[in-house]
């Protein structure tokens, strides 16, 4: 088409429709009405390199599984300057290969990884018109509504699922004159088909995946229906046989409604293979049987935990609990040892709860000194002590006013700090360090300690009183060796968080399922940024794996192919440290806080020596 066409219908207006294609006749008008400028084009609309990586992982599979056919129309059109593009359906540019001076030439009018490049930012074009579209066309020279894009030529083609939603387009893109483009649309088509064929072969690979789950777990766990990433009913538990003919296959909540059934949790299941996503396990409660179903009630929003849930029982057990208490106002204690996830279980839990919206407050009593406890908790006034702020101090509990507060480690805090406290959560009033005025609050109290709240009540750490207004409702997290089902799991959630593309065998993933991780899956999760950061790319072997664990977690390999945690050998300071301990808890009978005030040592420093010296 020659340029005068064009030119004419950008200033004057006027299009002869019998001298261009109509669906580049369609695209000049949108173009016109949403206002594009026919004299420039270039890209506009980029993602910064965080959002463009974020995109790249949320496509993830989708990169996957065309990047081959990406690499093998590269090698067949690399002597034609051309450069290959991925595209999302919003219209990201996630991936472009190409040579170097094609590169340059798109660089020029920012046509890169991270542009946005559709019809109303950039003017008619192949990417952007087969978007609208979702249909392969071919854009040559003046036919691009906007002049940046004139120079080129380029085909794209839809990449659709097997029921038609879009999962993005490719195209192939030269510069005039490099390229014979009579043959490049067929060669894209050909390339969109193979995507197409292979993803529809992963995503029944992904519902029998879900199918042996769903045959594991079929005795272990109470009514629940499997459906796949697309909420496509997959699966239906035996107990539940009356909705298998009742259930249209687009799992539809309002049946499930209307047939009784409420979704109480939705869980996600991860591929043991991939690490990914692949569909949902959502847990069922039956009304009572001639309850008559209010339809105008909203339903009640499943269980959302952003953690790893993998397939540990155990820790699906420790879900429910939280599922059903966050519906409540209840004070909750959690415990369980260090690494185990207790603040992330405590948001989700305020999360999930009809304070979601307020604010979730966190403390790590442990980690404030006791002289500055209270002023931290209570707030105080301004010049209410020496060294006070000039404007004053609002105080954890008055910020935790109508959502939740989360106290971790709360068996630090001292006697006296514990009365404080108590008459603060009896009424939910507090004053203020040097006020006189009063504040009715309204929180949710969350507490957790690495420690066993009732021993410590036992001896006379904790007080009676406070024990029973903090241990309502206790839920126990679950070691990382009493789930070690999930180090898979967990592996893979770290790799997916971190972009870290590489491959773990099964033999990688048991060298580290035979480790005991006494850090628990924080030590875990240390381990594999030691790991990423000195081998990158490319893994080491099952031996130099099991090899990095013995030598970073200090453990003794104690037979050929398994891994074991070795008597821990102290250091001559170590010992005399333990024997000064003893010691003072000899010289104190026992008592804990007199021994402490012997020693002059944090009470959080000389728990974790108790536990380190096992005293």
């Amino acid at each position: 088409m020659k340029k005068q066409v064009w030119r004419r219908f950008v200033e004057d207006g006027a299009l002869d429709s019998a001298r261009i294609n109509r669906r580049i006749m369609e695209s000049w008008y949108f173009c016109k009405s949403s206002g594009v400028n026919p004299f420039d084009g270039k890209g506009v609309q980029l993602l910064s390199l965080d959002a463009l990586k974020e995109r790249q992982r949320v496509n993830a599979q989708l990169l996957e599984v065309s990047l081959p056919f990406l690499n093998n129309l590269h090698n067949l059109f690399k002597h034609t300057k051309s450069i290959l593009l991925l595209i999302d359906p919003e219209g990201y540019v996630l991936k472009v290969i190409g040579g170097s001076d094609a590169l340059k030439y798109a660089q020029d009018i920012n046509f890169v990884e991270g542009v946005k490049w559709t019809e109303d930012l950039v003017g008619t074009n192949a990417i952007g018109t087969a978007l609208r579209n979702q249909e392969a066309i071919t854009v040559v020279g003046a036919e691009h509504y906007s002049i940046a894009s004139q120079n080129w030529v380029c085909s794209a083609a839809p990449i659709k699922d097997a029921d038609g939603t879009l999962l993005g387009v490719l195209d192939l893109s030269s510069r005039i004159g490099t390229c014979d483009h009579e043959h490049t649309l067929g060669a894209v088509v050909a390339s969109a088909y193979a995507i197409e064929h292979e993803w529809q072969y992963r995503m029944k690979e992904e519902d029998e995946e879900l199918l042996e789950v769903a045959q594991r777990s079929e005795g272990s766990v109470p009514p629940f229906v499997l459906c796949n990433r697309k909420d496509a009913l997959l699966y239906v538990h035996p107990s539940l046989k009356r909705l298998t003919s009742s259930l249209s296959k687009k799992l539809i909540k309002a049946e499930l409604k209307e047939m009784g059934y409420t979704i109480t949790m939705k869980l996600p299941v991860f591929s043991e293979k991939s690490g990914r996503l692949i569909g949902y396990q959502l847990c069922l409660t039956e009304k009572s049987r001639g309850m008559q179903v209010n339809l105008s009630l909203p339903d009640k929003a499943p269980f959302v935990f952003h953690g790893v849930t993998g397939v540990s029982g155990r820790f699906r057990s420790v879900l429910r609990q939280a599922e059903q208490v966050a519906e409540t106002d209840i004070p909750v204690h959690l415990t369980g040892e260090t690494g185990t996830g207790k603040e992330l279980f405590a948001k989700a839990i305020h999360e999930n709860s009809s304070r979601q919206k307020g604010p979730f407050v966190e403390l790590n009593c442990g980690a404030v000194p006791a002289s500055l406890l209270e002023s931290e908790l209570f707030g105080y006034v301004p010049g209410a002590f020496t060294g006070a702020g000039k404007t004053g101090y609002k105080g954890k509990l008055a910020q935790a006013d109508g959502g939740t507060l989360f106290l971790d480690e709360i068996g630090e805090i001292s006697h006296s700090m514990q009365v404080a406290l108590l008459k603060v959560l009896e009424d939910q009033r507090v004053t203020a360090l040097g006020g006189m005025k009063e504040t009715q609050l309204n929180f949710r109290l969350i507490t957790a300690t690495n420690q066993d709240l009732t021993a410590m009540m036992q001896a006379g750490m904790i007080r009676e009183d406070f024990y029973y207004r903090l241990y309502v409702y206790p839920i126990k997290l679950p070691s990382l060796r009493e789930r070690k089902e999930d180090i898979g799991h967990f592996i893979h959630w770290y790799c997916d968080r971190h972009h870290w593309n590489v491959h773990w065998s099964k033999g990688m993933i048991d060298a580290f399922m035979s480790f005991s991780w006494p850090g628990n899956i924080r030590q875990l999760f240390n381990s594999l940024d030691r790991i990423r950061v000195s081998y990158g790319e490319e893994l080491p072997s099952i031996e130099e794996l099991r090899n990095w664990i013995f030598q970073q977690q200090g453990c003794e390999l104690k037979s050929i192919g398994r891994l074991q945690v070795s008597d821990t050998l102290l250091t001559f300071r170590e010992e005399m440290e333990k024997k000064e301990i003893q010691k003072a808890l000899e010289e104190a009978n026992g008592r804990v806080q007199e021994a402490i005030e012997k020693l002059a040592m944090p009470r959080s420093t000389f728990y974790r020596k108790l536990k380190k010296y096992q005293l």
